[in-house]
This record gives structure tokens, C-alpha cells and sequence, in this order.
């Protein structure tokens, strides 16, 4: 958790020189906070499994969302019609209200120009969260974005209505 005093938080769309930190916050998070539902192998391969560019995507399609604390990039999220795809916080920064923040947000974007009901694939850890913000699990699964070629078990759920 921080402890550093909050001066600052802006929330913002991701820009091209943002990447290298977005996948900083990807790694440490999965590495961190994943570590005690997933196995070592699997966190190890996972946290390696994206490169910071293919985060361009997101940020040229204007979906790809940073948290900044006191000017220090402290999570991220992706949010398109229909689903909430990516909300990662730097474990520093986990605990102090800014997923819940970034989620509200992720909900509203997923939310906008979509009639159907808005879904995401939580990790095994981040359920309860989910819950908070509303989401209910329909099912398990395995994460379906991405290349990575090892099955990381996920929980698909729902934004109740």
C-alpha cells in the first residue's frame, strides 16, 4: 500500500509513451497480487506474455485509460462497448480506493453505445472486487485475449442489471 501522502490523481487516456510503464504495472500486479491463486510457472509466463507495444491498440482506439498518483503512473484500464478488458494496479497503490475508481470508470465506457450486458474475465483474485462493483460470476473459464499459450484460469462475469 502507499505511503506516500496523495497530493494528486488524474485519470487520463493513455498516450504512446505510456507503454513501457503500463507493462511495468502488468508484470508487478500479476507477479504480486495474482501470486497466491495462480502457480509460480504460470505467473512467470504470464507476466511475460504481452510486450508494451501491444498496448497501442488500446490507446489509439482511445480505450485504454491511466491512473497517475502524484505524477507517478499507478494503473491502467481498458474498457470498450460491452466489456471491461483490462484494470491492473501497481501493488503500491492497491487497496487505497484507485481500482474501484478506475473500475466506476470502466463500467461507464463498457456501458456507452452498447445494449447487451456488460461482461469481463477477472482473475481468480480479483472476484471479490468485481462483486463490489457490481459484477456477478456465470461462469469459469480460461483468459481468451492475448497470445499466451498457457491456460490461465479466469471467472467470467456479468455486470448485473
Amino acid at each position: 500500500m502507499v505511503e506516500e501522502k496523495i497530493i494528486s490523481e488524474t485519470i487520463r487516456l493513455g498516450t504512446p509513451g505510456d507503454i513501457h510503464k503500463i507493462a511495468k504495472i502488468y508484470a508487478a500486479s500479476i507477479r504480486q497480487l495474482c501470486s497466491k491463486d495462480y502457480p509460480v510457472d504460470t505467473i512467470e509466463h504470464w507476466a511475460r506474455s504481452t510486450p508494451a507495444e501491444s498496448r497501442l491498440t488500446g490507446i489509439e482506439a482511445g480505450s485504454l485509460w491511466v491512473a497517475e498518483i502524484n505524477e507517478n503512473m499507478a494503473g491502467y484500464l481498458v474498457a470498450v462497448p460491452g466489456e471491461v478488458m483490462e484494470l491492473f494496479i501497481a501493488p503500491k497503490y492497491s487497496g487505497i480506493g484507485l481500482g474501484a475508481r478506475l473500475g466506476k470508470l470502466g463500467k461507464k465506457l463498457a456501458q456507452q453505445n452498447n445494449s447487451s450486458p456488460v461482461i469481463l474475465e477477472s482473475t481468480l483474485n480479483a472476484a471479490p472486487f468485481y462483486e463490489k462493483l457490481g459484477f456477478k460470476e456465470v461462469s469459469r473459464g480460461s483468459f481468451s485475449h492475448g497470445a499466451s499459450c498457457i491456460n490461465i484460469p479466469v471467472i467470467n462475469m456479468v455486470l448485473r442489471s
